[in-house]
């Protein structure tokens, strides 16, 4: 059976993708198509019997439900499904003290003892390029 039909939301704007899915039988949920950017659409199946449920759903609206024969060409018009959320206040939290590494003179000590073989490294790469810049002078 093939099922034929268009989804428009109440200003009769086509709901590009809106859902098409079949809900009953073994295929539930697993089974549909989209809309086109007309809001058309079209679906073939054998599995498809006439009193095959669909859901016809779009985000935002609430969803519809039609038998097989009953989408016969049809146009269908979901309607908005509107949560108004409470409203919700954001405050800064109180920034804490010395919230600055180097303002905690532990962390910084603490910093450069794990860290020491790195600085040491550098600390002599610094010296042998400075003996290398004095020989070529010297020279």
């Amino acid at each position: 059976m093939e099922i034929k039909g268009k989804v428009l939301d109440n200003t009769k704007e086509a709901l590009y993708l809106a859902n098409i899915t079949i809900v009953t039988g073994s295929q539930i949920n697993k089974f549909g198509t989209s809309a086109n950017q007309k809001g058309e659409f079209s679906l073939s199946s054998d599995i498809i019997s006439p009193d095959s449920q669909f859901k016809i759903s779009y985000q935002g609206f609430k969803p519809q439900y039609y038998r097989a024969s009953e989408l016969q060409g049809r146009t269908i018009t979901l309607e908005e499904d509107i949560i108004e959320l409470p409203e919700l206040i954001l405050r800064p939290k109180d920034k804490p003290k010395n919230t600055n590494i180097a303002n905690q003179p532990s962390n910084i000590k603490q910093h450069f003892q794990k860290h020491k073989f790195i600085y040491g490294g550098l600390g002599a790469l610094v010296g042998l390029s400075l003996i290398a810049v004095s020989i070529k002078k010297l020279k």
